[in-house]
C-alpha cells in the first residue's frame, strides 16, 4: 500500500474540491440556463375586459404544463400581465417574455422597436378578422355619420373592437368632423353587447358602434334586431388582435411550442385557452394579413389634428 506524503495528499484533497466546486457550479449553472430557456408568454391589459385575470392565468398555467409534458418543452406556467406599454416594450427588449397578446394598436406602437414574427390569429364564429359597423333604428333620427352629431352613441368595449373608435373618428375627420368624442353628445360604453345594441332597438339611444360578427349573432338570436336596425357605416375588414412572437426570440424548442399553439383547440387545455378568449380556433397567419388593421391606424394618426 501506498501512502501519500502531507504535501501530495494536501495536493490532491485540493485537486478533488476543486473538481467537487466546479461540478457544483456546472450543475447550478446549467440549472440557471435551463430556468432561463423557459417560454415566458406575456399579456397587454387591453385583451380583457370581461375576462378575469385570475382566470387567464389558471387556463394558460394549465396548458402550458400539458405542453411541458407532452412535448418536454420548458415553458413558465406563469403568464406575465402588463397594464403598461412602457413596461412591455422594456420586458420584450430585455428578453423577459417571448411571445404576446396585444391588440393592433399596440403591435403598432411596439414594432417601432421590436421585430414579430410568427404571428397568430385568433378566430371566433370562424373568422380571423372583424367588420365595424355604426347602427341606427330604421325610424331614428340617424342616416348619415353627420347625423350623430349631437346624438348619443353605445360603443362595445372588447378588444376585438379596438379598432372601431379609430375607424369612425378617420370617417368623421374626412367629413369635415370633430371626432366622435367631441361631436357627439355621449358615448356609452359597456363589455356586454346586448348593453349596446338592445337601447338602439328600443330607440333609447340613437346609434352603436358594433362588429358585424356580434350584430349577426344577435340578430340569429332575435331577427327583429335585423329588421329594426340599418347600417350607417361599415369599415373594412380588419385584424383587431394577436398573438405575436418576437423575432429573435432563439430556442431548440421554438419549433415545439409554435406546433403547441397552432394545435390549442385539439387538447381540453387548449380549448379552456380558447374560451378565455371567446375563440372557437388560433393559426398561424402571414404578417402582411396585417397590412389592412395597419393602414387604418396610420390613417386616423394623419386625420388626428
Amino acid at each position: 500500500m501506498t501512502f501519500l506524503t502531507g504535501t501530495r495528499c494536501r495536493r490532491r484533497v485540493a485537486w478533488l474540491l476543486c473538481a467537487l466546486s466546479c461540478t457544483i457550479f456546472a450543475g447550478i449553472a446549467a440549472a440557471a440556463q435551463e430556468t432561463a430557456a423557459a417560454f415566458r408568454i406575456g399579456f397587454s391589459s387591453a385583451m380583457f375586459t370581461d375576462v378575469n385575470e385570475n382566470d387567464v392565468r389558471a387556463a394558460i398555467r394549465v396548458w402550458g404544463q400539458q405542453i411541458g409534458r407532452e412535448r418536454k418543452v420548458p415553458i413558465d406556467p406563469n403568464p406575465l400581465l402588463f397594464k403598461e406599454m412602457p413596461t412591455l416594450l422594456q420586458a420584450l427588449k430585455q428578453g423577459r417574455v417571448d411571445a404576446v397578446g396585444i391588440t393592433m394598436v399596440e403591435y403598432h406602437r411596439l414594432r417601432r422597436d421590436i421585430d414579430f414574427e410568427p404571428i397568430f390569429l385568433t378566430y371566433q364564429s370562424g373568422a380571423w378578422a372583424e367588420q365595424y359597423l355604426v347602427l341606427a333604428h330604421r325610424d331614428g333620427p340617424v342616416k348619415t355619420l353627420a347625423d350623430l352629431g349631437g346624438r348619443r352613441l353605445a360603443v362595445h368595449n372588447n378588444p376585438r373592437v379596438s379598432l372601431a373608435p379609430l375607424w369612425l373618428d378617420t370617417l368623421l375627420c374626412g367629413q369635415g368632423k370633430p371626432p366622435a368624442g367631441r361631436f357627439v353628445d355621449r358615448i356609452q360604453t359597456s363589455i356586454k353587447l346586448p348593453q349596446v345594441i338592445l337601447p338602439v332597438f328600443f330607440r333609447q339611444l340613437d346609434a352603436c358602434l358594433v362588429t358585424r360578427s356580434g350584430f349577426e349573432t344577435m340578430s340569429e338570436l332575435n331577427p327583429q334586431l335585423a329588421q329594426q336596425l340599418v347600417i350607417v357605416a361599415e369599415s373594412p375588414q380588419v385584424v383587431p388582435a394577436l398573438f405575436a412572437f418576437r423575432t429573435n426570440y432563439r430556442s431548440p424548442y421554438k419549433a415545439d411550442i409554435i406546433a403547441g399553439v397552432n394545435a390549442l383547440k385539439n387538447t381540453p387545455a387548449g380549448q379552456q385557452v380558447l374560451t378565455i378568449f371567446y375563440s372557437d380556433d388560433i393559426a398561424q397567419k402571414p404578417i402582411a394579413i396585417l397590412d389592412t388593421a395597419l393602414d387604418l391606424i396610420e390613417n386616423y394618426e394623419r386625420a388626428m389634428p
